[in-house]
């Protein structure tokens, strides 16, 4: 494979793969329309309230808010959908109106906590004793510890794959041994990340499941987003990326040098030389010093 279509290749994968973490970066840091369509991970508790009127068998007036403006995080009203990105979360009444937290950098995903300081007070030990014990939604601590390395090792590699865009692009055999390293331990932090985001988000979606008065639904159902494919994806074109990364610099490692590169230029010299005269090919075996002009030998 030439060396110059190895490269378009790499580069053209890796530069996928940067633009998909990109997105993925950008979920639900504001509410704009790009970013709010974005999310790792998403939280419905549409249904909750029915659950909590079967378990306590009374009407829950105030447990939701229908300003989209009140602060998050005061106890005044839970939002019915709850999406979380790399950096923190927000919080949404409806299809377009919502607002978000503050962005922290290695923000873990703490579904439990945050709902609980949406919920007034008044629903507070209510909501604590009907999400079961069994889950590791309510568990936001395990959660946290799970997806905040999962951050680092995806941040890690998102830096690796713009190194590796922005370094290949130089046609040098450093380079292209720095871009290979690089694709290929961008590749295995994100494989490492995006399946620990997966797992984490996996065992939340038990809380899926959970039930009251035998058979009414707790209304609180987790699912993944597409940030998270996106992070897929980018694993997969970084891993694409690899092969002729790998397969550019061994090329490069194999061509001559020098002195090497001197005397095989002479070689080819000669042997067209040879076809030229005798309209055909003929492979030079050996070629005698001695028969060589004295000014190639200097």
């Amino acid at each position: 494979m030439r060396g110059e279509t190895c490269v378009a290749i790499a580069t053209f994968f890796s530069f996928v793969s940067v633009i998909l973490l990109i997105f993925a970066h950008v979920s639900q840091i504001n509410t704009a329309a790009v970013p709010k369509k974005l999310h790792l991970v998403q939280v419905n508790v549409t249904n909750y309230g029915v659950a909590l009127n079967a378990a306590t068998g009374v009407t829950s007036p105030g447990l939701y808010t229908d300003n989209a403006s009140v602060p998050l995080a005061h106890e005044l009203g839970l939002r019915n959908i709850y999406s979380w990105g790399l950096y923190g979360y927000c919080a949404y009444i409806n299809d377009t109106a919502g607002q978000c937290g503050n962005s922290t950098f290695a923000n873990g995903f703490r579904p439990m906590d945050v709902l609980l300081s949406d919920t007034p007070e008044a629903y507070s030990i209510q909501t604590r004793t009907l999400v079961p014990n069994a889950t590791a939604f309510k568990n936001s601590s395990y959660l946290a510890g799970l997806t905040k390395p999962a951050f680092w090792l995806i941040f890690v590699a998102t830096l690796c794959a713009a190194g590796a865009l922005f370094i290949g692009i130089v046609k040098n055999k450093w380079t292209f041994i720095i871009s290979s390293f690089l694709s290929i331990v961008g590749t295995i932090f994100l494989l490492i990340g995006a399946s620990i985001y997966t797992a984490a988000i996996d065992k939340a979606k038990t809380v899926n499941q959970a039930v009251v008065r035998g058979s009414v639904p707790l209304g609180i159902e987790v699912s993944a987003g597409s940030g998270l494919y996106l992070i897929w994806a980018a694993f997969v074109t970084l891993l694409l990326s690899t092969a002729p990364y790998t397969i550019r610099t061994k090329e490069t490692l194999s061509e001559p040098h020098g002195t090497d590169k001197k005397k095989a230029h002479l070689h080819e010299k000669l042997r067209y030389t040879a076809w030229i005269s005798n309209r055909y090919w003929i492979k030079v075996e050996r070629i005698s010093e001695s028969n060589c002009p004295e000014s190639e030998k200097k």
